[in-house]
């Protein structure tokens, strides 16, 4: 039995003792009335029966007054009892549908976190809101600024997945969403604020609707949309519920995009995107593994020499299609091994061969040099043009030429030196007897120690701007005032000062000179100056006591100082509370180089960073008419986490306007102002301004 029916058979009842209590009453005062009116005509009757006669109708009038008052009570606490009966059967109602709310939710929040396929979620989504609201229309759509159209992506209706709308005309529509948490119509076709949705709405007989936008990173992205094929008044308890799932949705949603650029970014570091192969980060990491277990390898560098010519003839694309060319012939020779050798794509025309194992047979050894040989004498052919490629290899081996990863990479490319010498293409492996390199390490160890003592490094700044061409800092660079050689960039003894540990005086020296510059020609200015800061510096136990030292100096404020950080030591134990330091002395944190280290996005959230600087080789294809998707990617989550994004190595006009495009918070590069000395930028600052970015 249904309740509206055991609600009705209560009520049949009620009324049906009523009126047997009405019909009693009546009689009674009619009884009375009678007996009266026969005693008023009756004169012979004594008067003890005429009393008795007259009491009786008393006696029957009180029983009906007495009867009516309790008829009064009988109709008061029967109303009462079913206005309780209704109260308890609506909060057990209420109860069933919480209870129920709180397992779907729950349900969906657990495959949230399960991190299952996109489609997979949406489907559970919809099939939850239909169990909760007995709703069998529910559909997700999807808005595409960039196309104009709201798309349905899925729905409980299959024939409606795929459906497009066309946005230009739904402004209305997407305000109310806007405004509103949710639009909840009993009369959808009618309701203002759906007009433009109307054809949909008589098409799909469609008649009252709740829908809720979804929000992406503070943008309306879609909505979720509950829609009846008859009238339907939604209840309070029915537009949170969808509420909730919707915000459960924006968060899915958000933690996917996460997801993508998480992969996009592991893929642009870890693979090639030319050739498909392993990249260097990948390498390390799987030697890095090797050698713990203590497994032996042989590490062989292939230098490819020609493809700056292929490029200069045929572009970028040319030179990418030998290198494809390169890889897939290599391949071809490691394939029949047995040790199953691993390649690798390395920077500057260069790959890596990993070959497992403490021996290199006299049969692989052969099969190298071969491969070698023949790659150089091949007839190449690189978009119909014919081209010459002039192969040549270095190798070392784990453990007996190094006993770290550094060590036998470096070893390796000191054998690839000698190897490029030769006259014809050759494999050589490592021997002491090379170790010329290693003098001359310790002589130019020596060199920087005196550089040191004889203040011998000068500082460089420079510029970075606003879209608009505003002058807002300028990054902080080390050159070397070398007495023979001139004016050295930090390419040339950057690796040697971190080998050495010579970084940490260095780094201390160049924190020191730009906090005189803040301190003194920069005073007036709110300008700031950003300096890298190593690993090694980080890790001194009287790190923060020095940056504290040089803030109590005063004259400037400390968020015009910013600290840069690589990637990497996001994921070094105990970081996170150093940083926290930092940012308590009040100086600005960047991340540098972003995209090119550590993938982890949820490190941006969980450290305190203030601004991220996006590699060069995020916009590099810009450079060469392609898109950047990935630059697209990370400029729009540092918006969306309110990071400054600082673009580094603007080096084209193509490349500003994509910047400025995406609204990227500040750029520097060789096309906007080289680095330049201090007197330079001190005189530039008086215009404040980038003549290139004015233009």
């Amino acid at each position: 039995m249904t309740k509206d029916e055991h609600d009705h058979r209560n009520n049949h009842g009620y009324r049906r003792t009523q009126l047997l209590l009405v019909t009693l009453l009546l009689g009674l005062f009619l009884a009375a009335g009678l007996i009266i009116v026969w005693v008023t005509r009756q004169q012979t009757l004594p008067s003890s029966d005429i009393l008795f006669l007259q009491l009786l109708a008393v006696v029957l009038a009180s029983l009906g007054l007495l009867g009516i008052v309790a008829l009064l009570g009988y109709r008061y606490l029967s109303q009462h009892g079913l206005s309780l009966s209704r109260q308890n059967d609506e909060l057990r109602d209420t109860q069933t549908r919480l209870h129920q709310q709180q397992q779907i939710w729950q349900h969906l929040r657990d495959l949230y976190h399960q991190e299952i396929p996109e489609e997979n979620f949406l489907q559970a989504v919809q099939v939850a809101l239909r169990e909760l609201l007995d709703v069998p229309r529910i559909s997700l759509w999807f808005f595409d600024d960039s196309a104009g159209t709201m798309t349905c992506r899925s729905s409980l209706v299959p024939s409606l997945v795929g459906t497009q709308i066309d946005m230009t005309s739904l402004d209305t529509y997407l305000e109310a969403l806007h405004r509103a948490p949710c639009l909840a119509t009993l009369r959808a076709q009618q309701d203002p604020r759906l007009e433009a949705l109307r054809p949909y709405f008589v098409e799909q007989g469609i008649l009252s609707t709740l829908e809720v936008g979804i929000f992406v990173g503070g943008e309306l992205r879609g909505s979720l949309c509950c829609e009846s094929t008859q009238p339907r008044q939604w209840r309070a308890d029915e537009i949170n519920s969808v509420m909730g799932v919707s915000g459960l949705l924006s968060q899915f949603a958000e933690s996917l995009r996460r997801r993508e650029i998480e992969h996009d970014l592991y893929q642009h570091i870890h693979y090639d995107e030319v050739t498909g192969l392993p990249t260097i980060h990948s390498l390390s990491e799987t030697l890095d593994r090797t050698a713990s277990r203590m497994q032996a390898f042989h590490l062989v560098l292939v230098r490819v020499r020609g493809l700056g010519h292929i490029n200069s003839l045929l572009g970028q694309s040319g030179g990418d299609d030998a290198l494809r060319q390169v890889a897939a012939e290599i391949r071809g020779y490691l394939l029949p091994h047995r040790r199953i050798p691993r390649l690798v794509r390395l920077p500057g025309n260069q790959l890596a061969i990993i070959l497992p194992g403490t021996d290199l047979d006299a049969w692989l050894q052969q099969r190298l040099s071969e491969m070698l040989s023949n790659l150089t004498e091949r007839a190449w052919q690189v978009q119909a043009q014919p081209c010459q490629l002039r192969f040549s290899a270095g190798m070392a081996h784990f453990p007996s030429d190094g006993e770290d990863l550094p060590l036998v990479l470096q070893r390796a490319e000191l054998a690839l030196k000698h190897a490029r010498q030769q006259a014809t293409p050759a494999l050589v492996p490592y021997e002491p007897a090379l170790g010329e390199w290693e003098l001359q390490q310790i002589q130019i160890e020596r060199e920087l120690r005196l550089a040191l003592e004889d203040e011998q490094f000068r500082l460089f700044l420079q510029p970075q701007f606003t879209a608009a061409g505003e002058l807002r800092g300028a990054e902080v660079l080390l050159r070397w005032q070398h007495p023979e050689r001139g004016l050295v960039a930090p390419g040339y003894f950057i690796d040697h000062a971190e080998r050495s540990g010579l970084i940490r005086p260095m780094g201390y020296w160049v924190l020191e000179q730009a906090v005189e510059l803040l301190r003194g020609p920069l005073a007036s200015t709110d300008l700031t100056l950003s300096v890298n800061v190593s690993i090694q510096q980080l890790s001194d136990d009287d790190f923060l006591t020095r940056i504290e030292s040089l803030l109590e100096k005063g004259g400037f404020s400390p968020r015009r100082l910013v600290l840069e950080i690589v990637e990497s030591l996001l994921a070094t134990p105990g970081m996170v509370m150093t940083l926290c330091a930092l940012r308590q002395l009040g100086v600005q944190l960047a991340l540098d180089d972003f995209g090119t280290g550590y993938s982890s996005l949820r490190y941006l959230q969980e450290f305190p960073v203030d601004e991220i600087k996006l590699d060069k080789a995020f916009i590099d294809p810009v450079q060469h008419g392609t898109d950047a998707p990935l630059a697209r990617s990370i400029i729009a989550m540092a918006r969306t986490l309110h990071l400054r994004l600082v673009a580094e190595g603007v080096e084209t006009a193509s490349q500003l306007e994509f910047l400025r495009q995406q609204q990227a918070s500040m750029m520097q590069g060789y096309y906007l102002a080289y680095p330049e000395s201090v007197d330079t930028f001190l005189a530039r600052r008086e215009l404040h301004v980038c003549s290139t970015l004015t233009e």
